[in-house]
């Protein structure tokens, strides 16, 4: 007789903060007794994954890794060859799309991020219109997890969409192994003060425009260190060059191990137009570094709470977000870490199996 409950967590590939995400997730639900597996069907991973991780690769045809019924189809036969699941749990849209068309009974879809809200120009509203209705239907009649409880409110009320049942579970953290990562010594770094963003140069949701902007505005002597990767990279590098900040401004590249470089930031700044949960954001307060960040939907204003408040700015206010970086430099207040323990991997693990024995899934 079977006694470990057992968790499938599904997505596209294990990139970005997603693909961190569930990586510490599937550790957690490991760490409480339950038999974890990651299936992915693109092989991006950016992050090293532990011996121990189940992780299957499903080997998709070029020709055929648009077919999302192909997809599901090689989806359910491995989850057959695992046995019985109490929990399949998809974790993006592509992925919550794929698993839609299972006919599997305990299917959960992990909604991280506020997916409507990245347009803008001609035709941006009307086209705007068509994605809340599209993923009306996705999530009608769903079972949702929520990686923040702004995100739920954008669903039920913003989007106008009726999930079967929706509940919030935080990421989990471990914060301990990003104590022990940030003291890794990294030569790279800089030796001078500096303030740092971490995130994928994407400026339609990132907003590395908006940043550069605030930080030309401020006359901060600390220089800029923007860690990451993406398709706009060239373009913020012609704004630096614009902005007269190609002396002040660092572009290490992505960095697997980010936390050095946190650490031993004078600040952490966030520009970002819309998120799911800004888990960086944690990540660089657990570390005592302070942060500046747009109040943007969904997910600083839940951890910028209390007198950290006031160091959430409008989105797309760079003069706003400029005066915020000067006077978070000058001053901020004491970081309690405390009241970090709700989003600890113990916490989120007595979440995930409370939901699990709510449900009655044997």
């Amino acid at each position: 007789m079977r006694d470990k409950k057992r968790v499938v967590l599904f997505n596209n590939s294990l990139s970005g903060g997603a693909g961190k995400s569930i990586i510490t997730l599937a550790t957690t639900l490991m760490n409480a007794g339950i038999d974890t597996h990651i299936i992915i069907y693109e092989e991006k991973i950016d992050y090293e994954i532990a011996q121990d991780i189940s992780l299957k690769i499903l080997r998709i045809p070029e020709t055929k890794r648009r077919d999302k019924r192909e997809i599901a189809r090689r989806l359910e036969k491995e989850l057959s060859s695992i046995g019985k699941v109490d929990m399949l749990i998809s974790n993006s849209s592509p992925s919550n799309k794929i698993a839609s068309l299972l006919s599997h009974p305990n299917i959960w879809h992990c909604v991280r991020s506020a997916e409507t809200k990245n347009f803008h120009g001609i035709g941006g509203y009307f086209r705007k219109r068509l994605r809340y209705a599209k993923y009306r239907r996705l999530y009608n009649g769903k079972r949702l997890i929520t990686v923040s409880k702004g995100l739920k409110e954008y669903i039920v009320e913003e989007l106008g969409a009726t999930p079967q049942k929706i509940v919030t579970i935080y990421n989990a953290f471990d914060f301990e192994e990003i104590e022990r990562l940030s003291l890794v010594k990294e030569a790279k770094i800089p030796s001078d003060d500096y303030i740092i963003h971490v995130g994928r140069f994407d400026l339609s949701h990132k907003r590395q425009d908006i940043l550069l902007e605030a930080y030309a505005k401020s006359g901060l002597r600390e220089k800029l260190v923007l860690l990451g990767k993406g398709r706009d990279r060239d373009e913020i590098v012609k704004m630096i060059k614009n902005l007269g900040l190609k002396e002040r401004v660092l572009l290490p590249g992505f960095q697997e191990n980010p936390y050095p470089w946190i650490r031993n930031a004078k600040l952490f700044v966030f520009s970002s137009d819309f998120e799911g949960f800004a888990r960086v954001l944690l990540e660089s307060l657990s570390l005592g570094t302070p942060v500046v960040s747009t109040d943007c939907p969904t997910g600083p204003a839940e951890i910028l709470s209390a007198e950290l408040s006031a160091y959430l700015v409008p989105v797309g206010d760079s003069e706003a977000l400029s005066k915020k970086m000067l006077e978070a430099i000058r001053e901020y207040p004491k970081i309690n870490r405390d009241k970090f323990s709700i989003f600890s991997m113990q916490s989120i693990a007595k979440e995930y199996l409370s939901l699990i024995e709510k449900e009655h899934i044997k």
